[in-house]
């Protein structure tokens, strides 16, 4: 279930919506800026290959992470570039583009100690990405989970040993900010995913027009060529 919103989070959404409204044109759809890696770049190069093929353009913006899905679910977003299955139980509004975009590996990292997951006191989660919350009420895990903004401080708490492990999708690591922390640390892959394109229910209309342009380009040899650009693996 999701959590009542606070009353700061609605006069966010609502200045934003506004704000919103002077970039909005008839053809061009507004979306959050992603966090900066090969996926993600992958991923803008290929939708925007795909809303020109239906005559449409899409407009990026610098917005709050945290705050990107409820913004979309209520319509402040056009939707959103990248996410997994995991948010169509909490997020009415957005409807799946069905092509996937590409997989990533849920990931498990904790330090070297024999352990499994059912035995750690502690995971670190981030908040925005409702997959790994997901994963843990799957496998009822009954320690203390700590939910996070940002990878960083994931990365932090398990190098303090405030948490003794954390999880997080595999291409977000790596970076130069995101590489784990010297020590000794275990990586377990606990599944693999896809992700989809998400578009607000208001822009039903162009769900199955881009479905289709995604198809011609996954044929037509565009999409493997732009993985191979950003060497990303399917």
């Amino acid at each position: 279930m999701i959590t009542p919103r606070p009353f700061h989070i609605i006069l966010l959404i609502s200045a934003l919506f506004f704000s919103k409204l002077a970039f909005s044109s008839q053809n061009s759809l507004t979306f959050n800026r992603p966090a900066d890696t090969p996926h993600a770049r992958y991923a803008l190069e290929l939708l925007k290959l795909a809303y020109a093929e239906i005559g449409y353009t899409i407009h990026i913006i610098d917005f709050n992470r945290p705050n990107a899905l409820l913004a979309a679910d209520n319509g402040v977003l056009d939707g959103q570039l990248g996410r997994d299955l995991s948010i169509e139980k909490d997020y009415k509004n957005l409807l799946r583009v069905n092509y996937p975009l590409f997989e990533f590996n849920l990931l498990l990292i904790k330090h070297c100690q024999p352990s499994l997951l059912y035995q750690l006191d502690s995971i670190a989660i981030l908040n925005d990405y409702p997959v790994q919350a997901d994963y843990l009420e799957s496998v009822n895990f009954d320690g203390n989970i700590i939910r996070v903004k940002n990878i960083i401080t994931q990365l932090n708490l398990l190098s303090q040993n405030a948490a003794q492990g954390m999880i997080v999708v595999d291409f977000v690591l790596g970076g130069e900010k995101t590489h784990l922390p010297s020590g000794c640390y275990q990586k377990q892959v606990l599944g693999k995913h896809s992700v989809y394109h998400y578009l607000h229910k208001n822009n039903k209309n162009l769900v199955a027009k881009l479905q289709k342009a995604f198809v011609k380009l996954h044929n037509n040899g565009t999409v493997y060529a732009l993985r191979a650009k950003h060497h990303i693996a399917y």
